[in-house]
């Protein structure tokens, strides 16, 4: 290529990062300014060795670069890779109990979960089972109730008419006051939507369980296995539940 070619590239290139830019400075809504961003998560890391970091873990100019070349949702996709390397692939029981983990987080209760759920909701305010996953790790998986409340609550301020953060606030409220019969009925009803993540329909399965409510918890985890968009983590715990809630049930 000769260098007229390479200016010309170079010029184009250029010219996307100082559009994106200066959309990024004039229109914020639904996307946040960037200097809101969580820029620098690599202080959260500092114990782990380099082949043991979640992916675009530092976060930092990554997300920089990602805006300014108007690959806003790309970033945001790749920053939930991330939160999956980082919490999914070493799930914890849906449950408050923990089970004992081999991971090194797990004893640390994933103190940097909400700070990298923050990173993905401010790269990409629309993404929903972002918001919902992740408050319902930390509200019901981890027992820290404002986190998960604090995530909500910026959802709220982005997407004010996406009224299921609203739902998953109140059903977290509903715990923290010990009222969980009313906490029930909520997680119920956001069980109802074809889009209700499958770890939340995890915890409402345990919580039937704990409670002796054998056949609901059944219904639950039977619904989890023959719904192709669950993950496959939650099929593995759909099929490990299913045949001892059966015997429970003598079925």
């Amino acid at each position: 290529m000769n260098l007229a070619g390479k200016s010309s590239i170079i010029f184009l290139i250029s010219l996307v990062m100082a559009t994106s830019l200066w959309i990024n400075r004039q229109f914020t809504f639904p996307y946040p300014h960037f200097n809101t961003l969580v820029f620098d998560l690599s202080q959260e890391f500092k114990n782990r060795t380099s082949y043991n970091l979640p992916l675009g873990a530092s976060a930092g100019y990554r997300d920089f670069s990602g805006i300014l070349m108007g690959m806003r949702r790309l970033t945001a996709d790749v920053a939930w890779i991330s939160v999956l390397q980082y919490y999914g692939s070493h799930d914890l029981s849906a449950d408050a109990e923990f089970e004992s983990h081999d991971h090194e987080e797990s004893a640390q209760n994933f103190r940097a979960l909400k700070k990298m759920i923050l990173r993905v909701v401010k790269l990409d305010p629309t993404f929903y089972s972002a918001y919902l996953i992740g408050s319902g790790a930390l509200a019901f998986n981890l027992d820290r109730p404002e986190e998960a409340l604090e995530i909500l609550g910026y959802g709220v301020k982005q997407q004010p008419l996406y009224w299921k953060f609203r739902l998953y606030i109140g059903a977290i409220l509903y715990k923290q006051q010990g009222q969980f019969d009313e906490m029930i009925q909520l997680l119920e009803d956001a069980i109802g939507y074809p889009d209700c993540p499958a770890m939340v329909k995890s915890i409402l399965a345990n919580i039937y369980t704990k409670r002796g409510l054998y056949a609901k918890a059944l219904s639950v985890w039977i619904g989890v296995m023959e719904n192709d968009r669950s993950d496959p983590w939650y099929k593995y715990q759909a099929k490990k539940n299913i045949p001892l809630l059966k015997e429970k049930l003598k079925l």
